[in-house]
């Protein structure tokens, strides 16, 4: 009897001890259950995107994409691969990785290389909310009309009728991030720079246009809005 007395608080102690395990394990888990994690970073030398391009190298758009995505899996986790395949879902399809990640809190930056040219284009997206995936730089999306009435714009128009938004490299930079402010109750908004300019080769911007994307307390996209224009000195 002494024997089973103990050993009885010596089990339970041991099953107490596996159910905290247990517990510690499952709040881990809720705490990093993004979607979009360090896992889906790749950044691939250029021996492995020039194979990439020569399997590819005799498919037209978009069978190049599917291409691309499917020969990344040679050489890209396959995080890497779901980034990709995600964002060649989107309403506006583009073919790019993920080269970055930055956490913000509910919602995160995602740094974007896209192999469209000798010298890559990069951009942002915003990841881990409601949806996974929101393109900062799909200008359709953006909401231009409210831009088309500010002042400071109608002023650039007058005198450069060719005027447009655009993604410029120089906003987007991997060591670049936006203005993060914090919005209602526990919300998000990031204020995202876009050049405004001609079409011109090589022009520098003649402003600036910013674009705020918010977000609720969940990570829930709630739209994104226009903010300002700011003119550069020439």
């Amino acid at each position: 009897m002494s024997f089973l007395k103990f050993r009885l608080p010596a089990a339970l102690a041991m099953i107490g001890l596996a159910s905290l395990v247990t517990f510690l394990q499952v709040k881990a888990n809720e705490e990093t259950d993004d979607q979009i994690v360090e896992e889906a970073v790749w950044n691939p030398d250029a021996n492995d995107l020039a194979e990439i391009n020569q399997a590819c190298s005799n498919q037209q758009a978009p069978q190049y994409n599917h291409c691309f995505i499917e020969q990344m899996g040679n050489f890209a986790s396959s995080d890497a691969v779901a980034f990709s395949q995600l964002l060649a879902s989107q309403k506006t399809p583009h073919l790019g990785y993920l080269s970055g990640l930055r956490e913000a809190g509910q919602v995160d930056l995602g740094y974007v290389a896209y192999p469209d040219g000798p010298e890559f284009s990069h951009g942002w997206v915003l990841l881990n909310g409601i949806p996974a995936l929101v393109n900062v730089d799909d200008l359709h999306a953006l909401p231009q009309a409210g831009m088309a009435n500010d002042p400071q714009f109608k002023a650039l128009s007058k005198n450069h009728p060719q005027v447009h938004l655009a993604v410029s490299n120089d906003l987007r930079m991997p060591d670049a991030v936006p203005e993060i402010e914090s919005v209602g109750d526990g919300g998000e908004r990031f204020i995202v720079p876009y050049a405004l300019q001609e079409n011109c080769a090589g022009c520098k911007p003649l402003g600036i246009a910013s674009f705020a994307f918010d977000f609720g307390p969940t990570g829930k996209y709630l739209g994104a809005k226009f903010v300002k224009v700011t003119p550069q000195a020439q």
